[in-house]
């Protein structure tokens, strides 16, 4: 009788197994943009308890070209997304956008030191469209890619408009000063300086022409806003250390013929600081040529367009001081690149 007990325990237990497999394996939740499947590294989706899905704050609100904040204090995740500031706070059902509060059916919940949020109302307050895939449970993502219009605006309205915008909040630092006290600790003439070093990387980088640029001159030109004894992580996730990655970027140039106009608007007014230097810019920007754009959609988020297109967004080149070791081959900046951060999508100029 003990025998039989036993196995009909491991039976039991068998069978359990094989149950929960397969559970997971049909729960398991794929999330596409734009028909690309974001890549959750270390943190998966899942259905919650109310049959909805939840996903990381972090990696989905970027890949639809927001800015994420975090308050551990209030427990707040904040969203900053064109103009709109959404706000979701742990274990409550409301989601607040632009101060106005609605009421989730599901709540953004904390799991492995991650914030998860319901994947439909977060999209849906950045302007996404969802649909849910029941068959093949996958989470799919359209934008709304709206038109600008920006004949007749001048570069001082430009530069106006340019501040309306939210400032990016940082995390570690839960600290945000403004235009006005940055000139008083720097002086207007260091926020030119840092300025114009913003405004000439995104310049430099994405202004580029396969048929008549000279490489070795490009990179040089390049290795000014790095250290060498650093690395860069592109959007395509692969990290590189400073040289290999100008490098290789200045190789695609050619092998993938591309040629790309780029105009930043900025000036010293555009200029905050949230423990970094943020410089506030509008890009215009057209890609004339390339031959795989399904590789300049992955390298980098400002190839999600078409070829021949005018297109604009709002970014924030995120610069720091970085100690220069006495072995460094090249010269640099006063202030290196350390980031970009998109404030608006992308939207096609009218």
């Amino acid at each position: 009788m003990k025998k039989v007990v036993n196995l009909m325990v491991v039976v039991v237990i068998m069978l359990t197994t094989i149950l929960v497999s397969t559970v997971t394996a049909e729960t398991y939740v794929t999330v596409t943009v734009e028909g690309e499947t974001v890549d959750f590294p270390d943190a998966q989706p899942f259905i919650d308890a109310n049959n909805r899905t939840l996903v990381p704050i972090r990696f989905i609100s970027e890949a639809l070209g927001g800015q994420v904040s975090w308050d551990g204090d209030l427990q707040q995740a904040t969203i900053t997304y064109d103009k709109k500031i959404i706000k979701l706070v742990i274990n409550k059902k409301e989601i607040t956008v632009d101060n106005q509060v609605q009421v989730m059916d599901t709540q953004a919940i904390l799991n492995d030191s991650r914030t998860y949020v319901p994947v439909r109302f977060v999209s849906e307050a950045m302007g996404a469209n969802v649909e849910w895939d029941s068959t093949n449970y996958i989470v799919i993502i359209t934008l709304v890619r709206d038109t600008v219009d920006l004949k007749g605006m001048t570069n001082e309205e430009i530069i106006q408009e340019l501040q309306e915008y939210p400032y990016v909040e940082n995390s570690f630092t839960n600290r945000i000063e403004n235009n006005e006290w940055m000139s008083n600790r720097y002086g207007k003439d260091k926020l030119k300086e840092f300025a114009q070093i913003g405004k000439s990387y995104m310049e430099t980088f994405y202004n580029v022409d396969y048929r008549t640029y000279n490489k070795e001159n490009y990179v040089d030109k390049l290795k000014w806003f790095f250290l060498e004894s650093s690395s860069w992580v592109a959007d395509d996730r692969i990290e590189r250390e400073n040289e290999e990655h100008i490098n290789y970027w200045a190789n695609m140039i050619k092998e993938k013929q591309i040629s790309i106009h780029t105009e930043f608007i900025t000036d010293e007014t555009c200029i905050y600081t949230n423990g970094y230097t943020m410089i506030r810019g509008r890009m215009n920007y057209i890609i004339k040529s390339c031959n795989d754009m399904e590789w300049l959609k992955k390298y980098t988020r400002y190839g999600d367009v078409e070829l021949g297109k005018n297109y604009t967004c709002v970014v924030d080149v995120q610069i720091i001081t970085k100690a220069k070791k006495p072995d460094e081959k090249w010269e640099t900046a006063e202030r290196l690149l350390s980031d970009e951060h998109f404030i608006t999508p992308i939207k096609e100029v009218k």
